[in-house]
């Protein structure tokens, strides 16, 4: 299978944890993600024979937060953040350690399994969960060993996370959809491969955000830039004739960017 073959089955990524596999298979050496998933249901098998009966939310959620944190250990990359490794959930398990948002994928991911209505909550920097009950949404920093956030601990990440540069508003408390999330992920990895110029693996990150939003045109616009990078021209020009269209030929920045790509 493959990340189009998994979004044709599953378009609305139900299956977040087994999406994030897909999301980042070049980077497996088998990307087969079944071994993966079966060690998330031992997980959650074992969890739920430790539920409080009778039922206590808040006990349920310590039993889940200590799980993670204690027992499996898993925390964030503190001293490594930026490898591209820290949003590989398989290779997450593995070492003990990811960023923000591949940890929290792993936290929802097993608190659904046991019935909880968890989500994602993507603040600008830093990502984050929420439980979803009648009477609002709990927040909890799997990066930071699960601990409790309020809406002042999230103005404190947001600011810390964008070095000021973002101010917090409670509306990015807002859960996001696990397409959303996938698409988050992959344009971490995306970022990182800029950075690094390792244009083979950027091309790839892009090919995965063109899957994950074939409606937006910027996501065709960044892998032109990485195909020129790559010294395919046709490809660019290709990637951009999309963008344009999706833009209504609105955009004068990509027009002239097909002008330059045809002469060269």
């Amino acid at each position: 299978m493959s990340l189009h073959e998994y979004l044709q089955g599953d378009p609305e990524c139900n299956h977040l944890a087994e999406g994030a596999v897909w999301t980042v298979a070049p980077m497996l050496a088998d990307p087969d993600p079944s071994p993966f998933l079966k060690e998330l249901d031992a997980w959650a098998f074992e969890l739920a024979g430790r539920m409080p009966l009778p039922w206590s939310l808040h006990k349920a959620l310590d039993a889940l937060n200590h799980f993670l944190t204690e027992e499996m250990g898993l925390r964030g990359d503190i001293e490594t953040y930026d490898h591209p490794e820290n949003a590989v959930l398989p290779l997450v398990v593995a070492s003990k350690r990811g960023l923000p948002i591949a940890l929290s994928i792993l936290w929802i991911d097993v608190a659904r399994r046991l019935g909880l209505d968890a989500v994602g909550i993507a603040l600008p920097g830093h990502f984050i969960t929420g439980l979803r009950l009648d009477l609002g949404t709990l927040y909890f920093d799997p990066f930071n060993r699960c601990r409790a956030v309020g809406e002042e601990d999230a103005a404190l990440l947001v600011s810390r996370a964008t070095e000021g540069r973002i101010t917090f508003d409670a509306s990015m408390l807002a859960p996001v959809s696990h397409r959303a999330i996938l698409t988050r992920l992959t344009r971490n990895l995306h970022i990182r491969f800029l950075r690094n110029q390792s244009w083979n693996d950027a091309f790839w990150a892009t090919t995965h955000l063109v899957l994950l939003n074939p409606g937006d045109p910027l996501v065709y616009r960044d892998r032109a830039m990485v195909q020129v990078k790559r010294g395919d021209i046709q490809g660019a020009l290709g990637d951009l004739l999309i963008a344009q269209s999706l833009t209504g030929n609105q955009d004068p920045g990509i027009r002239e960017w097909i002008k330059r790509l045809e002469k060269s």
